[in-house]
């Protein structure tokens, strides 16, 4: 059985299960545990979900450094079980991976997490160029932290490829207090990626950075899957001044 490696932020594609009309589902990833180290330098996020037609779970963990918008070393990974591990469930997947990272969580300060603030949304805008607009309430209505989600996408038949060769990019645009940050490149696409959506977005502890938590939808053979994509940036250099 193939236990763990190293990944990129994004699952391999699985089969999924259409509805009962033929129209294929969407399966959303399980948030098993997620939060901020006390000092507020790295974000753990941990989540899972089974296929449904093979019963194969798959976890996924993202460690990351705040200042650096990075998965830390060796803080990324995913399980990838063959169809012998149809009888795990997907807590012992998520099991699997904390026994992994044991050491590196207690080194990173992750093994007591922090919830840090979350940010309610007060409005989600579409634009005519296809990006999406989101306001999110920090203290002051009138000044919203705003962030634009823009992004890209290559359909598989115009990559040359086949099934889960399709592929998306995308950068986050970000406004609050007369000042700009620019989050990612349109230009680096991750494959077997529709689309992103901005799910939510929460304050470190010490209020100096924000974690944005991104809906990523996947292709699978017969269906699609939404994980989850963390990104960060530090809100303390736009409120400064």
């Amino acid at each position: 059985m193939k236990r763990l490696s190293l990944a990129s932020l994004s699952f391999v594609a699985i089969a999924f299960l259409v509805s009962s009309e033929g129209l294929a589902s969407a399966l959303r990833a399980s948030r098993r545990m997620s939060g901020f180290s006390p000092d507020s330098r790295y974000y753990l996020y941990l989540e899972s979900f089974s296929n449904t037609v093979t019963e194969v779970p798959t976890a996924q963990i993202q460690m990351v450094d705040l200042e650096t918008n990075s998965c830390v070393r060796n803080g990324c990974l995913k399980t990838e079980y063959d169809l012998s591990a149809s009888n795990l469930t997907t807590k012992a997947a998520g099991d699997d991976i904390l026994k992994r990272t044991a050491q590196l969580r207690y080194d990173l300060e992750l093994t007591l997490l922090k919830v840090g603030i979350r940010l309610p949304m007060i409005a989600r805008q579409p634009n005519p160029d296809g990006s999406e607009t989101y306001k999110f309430l920090i203290k002051d209505p009138k000044e919203p932290l705003q962030i634009t989600l823009e992004q890209k996408y290559i359909p598989a038949v115009e990559a040359g490829g086949t099934f889960g060769t399709e592929r998306a990019s995308m950068r986050l645009v970000v406004n609050y207090n007369y000042r700009q940050l620019t989050i990612g490149d349109l230009s680096n696409y991750r494959e077997a990626v529709q689309k992103y959506a901005i799910r939510e977005v929460r304050l470190s502890p010490n209020r100096r950075n924000a974690v944005v938590l991104i809906d990523m939808t996947q292709p699978t053979y017969q269906g699609v899957v939404q994980t989850t994509f963390v990104q960060s940036f530090p809100i303390e250099k736009l409120r400064a001044g």
